[in-house]
C-alpha cells in the first residue's frame, strides 16, 4: 500500500473511529504489534462499486467488550453476549469502510457494503497479516489492532 494511502486510511480510520467509540488510537509499525495469547476476532466486509475489495478490522477478543459498550452506551459488564460484541465491532467496520471508500474513491463515490463477517482469527492467518503490505497496525486506548484493506487490482 502506497505511504499517501495509508495515511488516508490511518487519518480516515482513527478520525471515526474515535467519534464512534469514544476512543483514541495512534498507528504502529506493525512489528510493534505484540500478539497476546489470547484470541483475536476479525470483522470483514467487502465492497463494490467505485472501488472494490475488502476492509477488516482485527482485535484481541478482551477490546470488544468497550468497543461495544462504548457504541452502544452500555457498560461492559451488561454486554452478555458473544453476538452483542460481534455485532458492535461489525457496526464499527460498517462506519469505517463507508468512509475509507469515500477517502479513496471521492465523496460522491458510489458503492455497495456486503454484510460484514466475523470469526475467530487462526493464530497463522495473525502473522501473516503482520507481514502483509495491505496490513496497518494501530494502538486503540493502548490495545493492539490491526486493519486489512485488499483493493482489487483494476
Amino acid at each position: 500500500m502506497s505511504e499517501d494511502r495509508q495515511q488516508a486510511l490511518a487519518s480516515t480510520f482513527l478520525h471515526i473511529v474515535e467519534k464512534l467509540t469514544f476512543m483514541f488510537g495512534e498507528p504502529v509499525a506493525l512489528d510493534e504489534i505484540e500478539l497476546s495469547p489470547e484470541p483475536w476476532v476479525e470483522a470483514r466486509m467487502q465492497f463494490e462499486g467505485a472501488v472494490n475489495g475488502s476492509l477488516a478490522v482485527i482485535v484481541p477478543e478482551s477490546l470488544q467488550p468497550e468497543i461495544a459498550a462504548n457504541i452502544l452506551g452500555l457498560e461492559a459488564a451488561d454486554l452478555t453476549t458473544p453476538d452483542m460484541l460481534a455485532d458492535a465491532l461489525r457496526e464499527m467496520l460498517n462506519v469505517v469502510c463507508g468512509h475509507v471508500i469515500m477517502t479513496l474513491a471521492g465523496a460522491e463515490a458510489d458503492f455497495k457494503l456486503l454484510a460484514p463477517q466475523h470469526q475467530v482469527v487462526p493464530r497463522e492467518r495473525l502473522a501473516d497479516l503482520l507481514e502483509d503490505a495491505d496490513s496497518m497496525g494501530f494502538t486503540l486506548d493502548d490495545e493492539p489492532l490491526l486493519l486489512h484493506l485488499e483493493l482489487e487490482r483494476g
